[in-house]
């Protein structure tokens, strides 16, 4: 979800928010889209008896490309979360765990 063009993690960055505030977004974010997957790919009439392609690891591509969307995504002015976050001086933390997850 957007506001005026950001994201959460854009705003959370903005604010020069932590790690401690920013890494519970990215997982948040990845378990929707894992959910979401698991959601596409089950069948029958429980959804605990069908097989979940994320659990065996097959859509782990799907999850970060589309993780890499998500982190890569540029707000209004054109700038990407680490983009952001080198420029409002973010920790070195924050740049690591949004290279590891972009």
């Amino acid at each position: 979800v957007k506001i005026n063009g950001n994201t959460a993690l854009d705003l959370a960055i903005s604010f020069k928010r932590g790690v401690n505030f920013i890494s519970p977004i990215i997982t948040t974010v990845r378990q929707q889209i894992m959910h979401n997957l698991g959601q596409n790919v089950m069948t029958g009439h429980s959804v605990w008896s069908s097989p979940n392609l994320v659990q065996d690891g097959r859509d782990s591509d799907i999850i970060r490309e589309t993780m890499s969307k998500f982190i890569n995504n540029r707000n209004l002015r054109g700038n990407t979360a680490l983009l952001s976050a080198i420029t409002n001086h973010c920790s070195v933390e924050t740049l690591k765990l949004l290279l590891e997850n972009g």
